[in-house]
């Protein structure tokens, strides 16, 4: 038992044992305190001085898995009350028991063991004097236990949080130094989409690969390159160019990633390895402990704000996209799809090469020049007849045709629509297209306009 200086708030309302224990000591007199067999035991000897002759006993056994409380009454200890381990009964009697010698099963029955020493003189002499010594010594002990206690924990969680985020940060980099090594080699990329192109009259369709002179390497030896061979000519020296633009640009932002990557792990090793030489500091609550505990906690932040720098770099990617295609004219189909018309040449390219998805529908008057027409369809969706006439209707009015005839605008899917290197700005090449006849309306482009000026004006 201790003494608090400062104890917890009590429950609201006192629990069934306290109760019961109420009811059976309450007005009692502790005769003796002894420790019945020398055992993990602790007994009070309980009067009362009413003159009731009732002698009670209160028993508690501090050992096995689970410990006991009982109060026991009379010469023959009969249990009044018991909570814990045991399947003892009320009235039941009760046989002082140890716990059983290795092996053994049963109980060994003891007599009674008065502490053989003043519990005073087991404390420092400074704390002998005033009121509750024992418990007074006793708190300050525990308190700074349980500060111990409080501070392994806290060093035990920041040292598992921190070999987890090692082990991310280890993935991390190797992604990292994967697609830096593959961005690495847009030379390469950019000089094999250079030599198929000069020597495009030797590709055809279902090619795997084709074997060119490399005029750029000493001796012009013959290299072979792997081709696709579901693409056509143009498509395969496109998907070099594309892999070499992309390789160049990532190449920054990769590099920067890995040496912020490679900084937090390299401190995250030596905090995490200081762990060891703190297992003797805990002890003592150490300072170090401490000073540990503030350098992990600013690794954690530190590695927060790598995650949200990631984070915002593929939102402002994605928040361009979405800026690019709000500058893009706007229509509705009748059957409700988007409609995005270009602005310009340059708008143009942007729309048709990097807003436009492959399942989206590309449109552009045959033979003149005008403005590219994006029809948006969603994946494992179809367009209907009526929205591929309206978005056809679309390209044909913004270039300029009115009627009274009909007018061919050519229209595919814009994943074959591609722009070769040395392509001016709005031109493009497109593969598979289909032709649709335009014929003029009555209301024109203007319920088409409305719908767009009714969805922006909610």
């Amino acid at each position: 038992m201790v003494l608090w200086e400062n104890p917890p708030k009590a429950p609201p309302r006192p629990s069934e044992l306290v109760l019961q224990l109420r009811d059976l000591i309450s007005g009692a007199r502790v005769d003796r305190v002894d420790q019945p067999g020398g055992d993990r035991v602790m007994r009070l000897v309980l009067s009362y001085k009413n003159g009731s002759r009732i002698s009670r006993q209160l028993i508690v056994e501090l050992f096995g898995r689970q410990g006991r409380l009982l109060i026991v009454e009379g010469p023959d200890r009969r249990v009044q009350l018991v909570s814990g381990r045991g399947s003892l009964g009320h009235g039941q009697p009760y046989h002082p028991s140890k716990r059983p010698p290795d092996g053994a099963t049963e109980n060994v029955a003891v007599g009674s063991a008065t502490l053989p020493f003043d519990p005073i003189q087991a404390i420092p002499v400074e704390y002998r004097d005033g009121e509750a010594p024992l418990h007074r010594w006793l708190g300050v002990r525990l308190e700074k236990q349980e500060q111990v206690c409080l501070l392994a924990g806290e060093l035990r969680r920041h040292e598992q949080k921190l070999r987890r985020i090692r082990k991310t940060l280890a993935r991390r980099l190797q992604k990292l130094e994967t697609d830096l090594e593959a961005s690495e080699r847009w030379q390469e990329w950019q000089r094999q989409g250079d030599l198929l192109k000069s020597n495009l009259s030797l590709l055809n369709r279902g090619m795997e690969s084709v074997e060119v002179t490399d005029w750029f390497q000493q001796g012009t030896p013959l290299v072979e390159i792997a081709l696709e061979s579901d693409r056509t000519p143009m498509e395969n020296i496109e998907r070099f160019f594309r892999r070499a633009r992309k390789g160049k640009r990532s190449l920054k932002i990769l590099t920067r990633r890995k040496d912020d990557t490679l900084v937090v792990l390299e401190r995250l090793d030596r905090v995490v390895d200081a762990v060891a030489d703190l297992d003797d500091a805990t002890s003592s609550a150490d300072e170090r402990v401490g000073k540990w505990c503030q350098e992990a906690q600013k690794l954690i932040r530190l590695h927060g704000k790598i995650r949200q720098r990631t984070r915002q770099d593929k939102s402002v990617a994605v928040a361009k996209k979405k800026d690019s295609a709000t500058r893009f004219r706007t229509f509705r189909s009748r059957e409700g799809l988007t409609i995005l018309a270009g602005r310009g040449a340059r708008q143009n390219d942007e729309l048709s090469l990097r807003t436009a998805r492959g399942n989206d529908l590309f449109f552009h008057v045959a033979g003149k020049p005008g403005p590219h027409v994006i029809l948006r369809v969603n994946r494992g969706k179809t367009a209907s007849p009526e929205s591929i006439d309206d978005a056809a209707y679309v390209a044909a009015r913004l270039s300029g045709w009115r009627g009274p005839g009909s007018l061919a605008v050519h229209w595919t899917e814009a994943k074959y629509v591609r722009k070769p290197k040395g392509l001016a700005p709005g031109k493009v090449l497109i593969d598979r297209h289909r032709e649709h006849l335009v014929t003029p309306r009555e209301d024109g482009i203007s319920a088409l306009r409305a719908a767009e000026e009714q969805d922006s004006g909610q």
